[in-house]
């Protein structure tokens, strides 16, 4: 038995009446408006529903009522296990959220005939039946005599809206729920089958042009509310994100390797990837979204003051995560330690973009002699020589 979470739910019910079901299918469509009030309900005892199907047909009882003895709801979920030798599939579904359209939240898988001598064996006793009206108009009466008060009043306050039957021990039926929730909760996640979109050749195209451009970056491309990232690049973040490594389809070539984050979490997506000391670049619609260099994580060369005690950074060991820096408050004594990553790039975000000032520049390339010498004679112009004055015989022709 498995549990799915923040699954649409009416999708994952209909695999089972299509696989398991052989009539009355549109039975189906009741349970889909139950299961979508009972998302949209505010009411605790709304929420968690028991579903099951058969050869014949589907039911969606609320696990509230199936717990207390003689409900119609109690009744029916025990009938087929004791009664017939139907084949019945179970599911818990607790109903969170309507998105989209689609009613999403948690499915638990049940043993249907195990689940039902649970049923028989631990529901309470009924008390007495409560009746809701069209108008609001809130009637209390007797299980067995609720229905005929009820049609006395339909005329005076409307049709019955709701339909509830209260137990005798409200605390007892807390207890039997509370237990039933914390065995579901115990249950192992499911294994999720991800289908992605492929990726069209032409958007292949622009992600390899991005990635020739950045050929040591991690490079995350947008794509359908994700940044991904392919090939080596996934193998590489997938462990750093604690993601899956999926496999990415792409129109007339093989398939690649793709994992990735969502674009609304690509703050803390990319900082994952930028800390363990790789370049990383988001590219969105074209253009650049985001640049992360490693070496902006921890600028190495630069000035930082760690614990009220001015330092210089002077390496940075990822794999070792492991800061090196210098204590240089005293310049005749350095004294030389270590921290890491994290305990250091803490100071880095402190310090601001004003830390990258303190990096000591490069000198510039000396010019050897015979290099300005040759620059030199570059810049003079040519050399072209003066005309001679000519004699009188040398102007005869």
């Amino acid at each position: 038995m498995k549990k799915y979470t923040d699954v649409d739910i009416v999708a994952e019910l209909q695999k089972l009446v299509d696989s398991h079901v052989d009539s009355y299918k549109e039975d189906f469509d009741i349970d889909k408006r139950i299961i979508r009030r009972a998302a949209e309900s505010q009411n605790p005892e709304d929420k968690t529903l028991m579903w099951f199907c058969r050869p014949h047909g589907t039911h969606c009882l609320n696990e509230n009522q199936v717990f207390i003895q003689g409900t119609r709801d109690h009744n029916t979920f025990r009938f087929y296990a004791e009664q017939t030798y139907d084949e019945c599939i179970a599911r818990v579904i607790v109903p969170k959220a309507v998105k989209r359209g689609k009613v999403f939240g948690d499915v638990f898988e049940i043993n249907y005939r195990e689940q039902a001598a649970n049923v028989a064996q631990n529901s309470v006793a009924p008390d007495h039946d409560r009746l809701t009206f069209a108008d609001g108009f809130v009637l209390d009466a007797p299980c067995r005599s609720s229905f005929d008060a009820a049609m006395a009043l339909v005329g005076e306050h409307g049709g019955v809206k709701t339909h509830q039957t209260l137990p005798k021990d409200a605390d007892a039926l807390a207890e039997v729920l509370s237990k039933q929730k914390s065995r579901r909760d115990r249950l192992p996640d499911a294994e999720r089958t991800e289908a992605l979109s492929p990726l069209p050749v032409a958007e292949l195209r622009k992600y390899e042009a991005v990635k020739k451009a950045h050929p040591d970056a991690l490079v995350c491309f947008a794509q359908n509310g994700y940044f991904e990232l392919y090939g080596k690049d996934a193998e590489k973040a997938a462990p750093l994100l604690g993601t899956k490594l999926l496999e990415k389809k792409v129109r007339g070539k093989p398939s690649v390797p793709v994992t990735g984050f969502r674009e609304s979490a690509w703050v803390a997506g990319s900082h994952k990837l930028w800390k363990s000391g790789m370049d990383v670049f988001l590219s969105k619609d074209g253009e650049t979204f985001k640049e992360l260099k490693a070496a902006d994580y921890i600028p190495v060369g630069a000035t930082l003051n760690v614990d009220g005690i001015k330092c210089r950074i002077d390496a940075v060991d990822f794999a070792a995560d492991e800061v090196r820096l210098t204590n240089i408050e005293d310049k005749n004594r350095p004294i030389r330690f270590s921290e890491s990553i994290q305990y250091v790039r803490a100071y880095v975000e402190d310090a601001g973009t004003a830390i990258y000032d303190t990096i000591p520049k490069k000198p510039a390339a000396r010019e050897s002699i015979r290099d300005k010498l040759k620059s030199a004679q570059k810049a003079q112009p040519p050399h072209t020589p003066k005309p001679q004055k000519l004699k009188g015989k040398d102007m005869e022709l």
